[in-house]
């Protein structure tokens, strides 16, 4: 089956289409917060040979699990707020 038509369900019960998820985790990995550290792990596996892919699979969800696991309520309460004021100004108010 390919990744277009596939569907994962969350611990919540939602269905989400892999390629979503696929597509999300990509540009997660891709942020200025980790490309740096993921960058240098694919650098060790194509040019250096030192990892299996799997290896590198595995260990990708560490750089993403370490900005979600040092965030506080702090920083979801800054984000949230962020989202709000924009949510805002779309709909017209300021």
């Amino acid at each position: 089956m390919s990744a277009e038509l596939e569907k994962r369900v969350s611990e919540q019960g939602n269905t989400i289409d892999v390629a979503l998820i696929r597509g999300f985790l990509k540009r997660t990995l891709e942020d200025d917060v980790v490309a740096d550290a993921v960058n240098e792990l694919l650098f060790e596996h194509v040019v250096a040979g030192r990892y299996h892919p799997s290896v590198v699979a595995e260990s990708l969800p560490t750089y993403i699990n370490e900005i979600l696991n040092t965030a506080s309520l702090e920083d979801w309460q800054a984000v949230v707020d962020e989202l709000i004021a924009e949510a805002r100004e779309i709909d017209g108010e300021v």
